[in-house]
C-alpha cells in the first residue's frame, strides 16, 4: 500500500512540474512592446463594450491606452502587468470585479478528473462548506468560505443540504461569511432558500447590457430536508466579504430574515464574466447588473451595512449573546406549541372511535411529523403501544396506516400496518401490505427481509 501511494505520487508530481514550470518561466517573462500595445487595445476594445456603463468601459479603455502611451506598462512581466492594470481600472471604476492576470492557456484538458480534484473552488475546499458545529446554548454555527462555481452546482447543493440537516435542531443559527469573496449567485439563493417560507420567491434579476439579457435568481420549488423558516439567523461579515457572500447577507437582510453582524462589506454588488486575452492573458470586466427585488438596487460600491457594527473579531461574540437571548425564546415558544398539539393528538387518540376519527388521528400525527416531534421509528413504537393495550386495537392500525402515508418507501411500515391488519381480521388487506413490503424489501435490500416473507406467508396460510 505504502508502494502505490509514492507511485501515485511519483506520477502526480510528473503531471504538475512540466506543467508548473511552464507557468513560472512565462510568467515572469518581460511582455515586449508590440505585445504589449495589442494586448492594451484588447484589452481596451473589451472593456468598452462589455462594461456594464458604455460611459464608464469607455472612460476605462481610454485611460489604459494612455497610460500605455505614456509607457507607465513598459518593461512589466505578465504578473506584474496585471497588477498594475487591476489597480488601474479600480482607479477609474472603483469596480472590484475589474481585473486582469496572467493565465497561461492550459495545455491539459480543463475537466480532467485531476484538475476537478485539485480545484480550490470545489472537492479541494468542501465547495465551501468547511466547518459546520454545535456551540454552546444549542446555537448552530456554519461557516462558508467561499459560494463555489457553477459547474460544482449539484456538488455545493449536496453540502447545504448535510449541513442544514446537521443544524436543524438547533434554537439560533449563525452563519459566518467573514472574508468570504463570493462565488455564483444560484448557490446563494438555493441555500436562501432553506429559510423562506415561499417557493418560487424571485430574490434577484441581473442585466447584461453588451447582451441585452436579463435573467433572475429565485428560492427553489421543493428542498430535501426540512426548511429551518422560523430559527433566528444571524450573518457574520466583515471588509473580506464580497460579491456573492455579500448577496447572501443583502437578500437576508431585506426580506428581515437575518441580523447582519460586523462591518461594511466590499461593495461588489456587479457580476463579471472573464474574457481570454491571449494565451497568457485574461481580463475579469463588470458586465451584469445587480437589481435586489425589494431594494430595487443592489449593494455595488456602498456595500452590505451591518444591522449591528462591531470588529470582525468581535462579530462572533456579539452573535452568540444575540443567538443566545432568541434561542431561548424560541425554545419556549416551540415547547408550548408543542404541549398543545401533543395534548390534542392524546386527547383523540383516549376519545378515539373506529372510523370516525380516522382522518383526524392521521392528519394530527402528519402535523406532528411535520414539526419534527415524531419520525418513522416512533410512529412505529406508538402503533404497537396500542397494539399491547387491546389485540384487537383499530387504533394501532389506524397509526401504522399513517405511517405508510409518511413512509411510503418503508419496508418495515408496511409490515407493521399489515400485522394490525390481520389482528384486526382483515387478512386480505394484510396480505396485499405483507407483499408491499416484501416487494420494498427486494428492491431496497433490505435486511429484515427474510421476515417480511416469512410473515406474507404466514398470513396467506392463514386465508
Amino acid at each position: 500500500m505504502k508502494r502505490l501511494s509514492i507511485l501515485l505520487l511519483f506520477l502526480l508530481n510528473s503531471l504538475l512540474n512540466p506543467l508548473y514550470s511552464q507557468l513560472q518561466s512565462s510568467e515572469k517573462h518581460i511582455v515586449d512592446k508590440q505585445e504589449l500595445t495589442g494586448l492594451i487595445d484588447s484589452i481596451a476594445t473589451i472593456v468598452e463594450h462589455k462594461y456594464i456603463s458604455e460611459e464608464m468601459g469607455i472612460k476605462m479603455g481610454n485611460f489604459i491606452k494612455a497610460q500605455e502611451r505614456e509607457g507607465s506598462y513598459d518593461r512589466l512581466t505578465y504578473e506584474e502587468l496585471g497588477k498594475k492594470l487591476t489597480k488601474d481600472f479600480l482607479e477609474v471604476s472603483n469596480d472590484d470585479h475589474m481585473s486582469a492576470f496572467y493565465d497561461l492557456k492550459k495545455q491539459l484538458p480543463q475537466e480532467s478528473i485531476l484538475s476537478t480534484k485539485l480545484d480550490k473552488w470545489g472537492e479541494l475546499s468542501n465547495y465551501g462548506y468547511v466547518e459546520n458545529k454545535l456551540l454552546p446554548d444549542n446555537i448552530g454555527y456554519l461557516k462558508i468560505k467561499h459560494f463555489t462555481k457553477w459547474k460544482f452546482f449539484e456538488e455545493a447543493k449536496e453540502m447545504v443540504n448535510v449541513s442544514l440537516q446537521l443544524l436543524q435542531h438547533t434554537d439560533a443559527l449563525i452563519i459566518d461569511v467573514r472574508d468570504n469573496p463570493g462565488g455564483f449567485e444560484e448557490i446563494v439563493a438555493f441555500l436562501v432558500s432553506y429559510f423562506i417560507e415561499e417557493e418560487s420567491l424571485l430574490l434577484q434579476e441581473y442585466y447584461c447590457r453588451y447582451q441585452d439579457r436579463s435573467r433572475s435568481i429565485s428560492t427553489a420549488e421543493s428542498l430535501p430536508e426540512k426548511k429551518l423558516t422560523d430559527i433566528p439567523i444571524f450573518v457574520l461579515v466583515n471588509e473580506g466579504t464580497g460579491s456573492a457572500a455579500e448577496s447572501f447577507a443583502y437578500i437576508l437582510k431585506h426580506l428581515n430574515r437575518a441580523t447582519i453582524i460586523g462591518q461594511t462589506t466590499v461593495g461588489a454588488g456587479n457580476g463579471s464574466n472573464y474574457f481570454r486575452v491571449s494565451n497568457q492573458f485574461m481580463v475579469q470586466v463588470a458586465t451584469w447588473e445587480t437589481i435586489n427585488v425589494v431594494t430595487q438596487k443592489s449593494w455595488e460600491k456602498v456595500g452590505v451595512i451591518p444591522h449591528i457594527e462591531t470588529t470582525s473579531e468581535e462579530a462572533l461574540n456579539k452573535a452568540m449573546e444575540l443567538a443566545q437571548i432568541e434561542g431561548k425564546k424560541r425554545r419556549s415558544k416551540l415547547i408550548e406549541k408543542y404541549e398543545m398539539i401533543l395534548q390534542e393528538m392524546d386527547s383523540t387518540l383516549l376519545s378515539y372511535t373506529p372510523n370516525m376519527s380516522d382522518t383526524l388521528v392521521i392528519n394530527q400525527i402528519k402535523k406532528c411529523y411535520e414539526l419534527g416531534l415524531v419520525n418513522e421509528a416512533s410512529v412505529n413504537r406508538m402503533g404497537y403501544e396500542m397494539l399491547q393495550k387491546n389485540k384487537k386495537s383499530p387504533i394501532a392500525e389506524v397509526i401504522f396506516k399513517a405511517n405508510t402515508i409518511l413512509h411510503s418507501h418503508s419496508a418495515n411500515v408496511y409490515d407493521s400496518y399489515a400485522e394490525a391488519l390481520a389482528l384486526n381480521g382483515k387478512l386480505k388487506l394484510a396480505v396485499e401490505n405483507y407483499q408491499r413490503a416484501v416487494n420494498l424489501g427486494k428492491k431496497n435490500k433490505d435486511p429484515n427481509l427474510n421476515l417480511y416473507i416469512e410473515n406474507l406467508e404466514k398470513a396467506q396460510d392463514k386465508r
